[in-house]
């Protein structure tokens, strides 16, 4: 049985919702491309350049500097998670479901550049679901 549409639809279901918390906190120009750069480089990090930042995460492990680096990232990401949970959640929300999208492109045998592109529109789908949900409420008047 395929359950491609499952990781696929929470997916866009996660990007969706992030897009209406960014819709009600107001968030500015910079933010939304901040975003839009966030999902090119996710989708680009676990497709296309897989293979070299798997290389260079493991070659911070084989030397006393890279455990310390790597010591002092994971303590700025607890930091954050405490002090931003509910940004943090989001973010590992969006993580998660990109890695299960990734995990079934590989079950399913699709290459680098179509995973890519699942990766890339998919999120870019939900965003576009949430401007346009906002876009309809804003023009029939509910909701303010």
């Amino acid at each position: 049985m395929n359950s491609r549409w499952l990781s696929w639809g929470l997916l866009v279901l996660a990007y969706a919702t992030f897009g209406q918390l960014l819709q009600a906190g107001e968030a500015g120009q910079v933010i939304w491309w901040s975003t839009l750069t966030f999902v090119f480089a996710k989708a680009s990090v676990l497709t296309l350049i897989w293979r070299p930042v798997r290389k260079f995460v493991l070659l911070g492990f084989q030397s006393d500097a890279g455990y310390s680096i790597m010591v002092l990232v994971l303590a700025s990401l607890a930091v954050l998670a405490v002090v931003q949970f509910r940004a943090f959640a989001y973010v590992v929300v969006l993580i998660a479901t990109s890695i299960l999208v990734r995990i079934d492109t590989l079950i399913d045998n699709m290459g680098n550049r179509l995973s890519f592109l699942t990766l890339l529109l998919l999120p870019l789908t939900g965003l576009g679901l949430s401007w346009l949900l906002q876009w309809l409420i804003a023009g029939s008047g509910v909701g303010g």
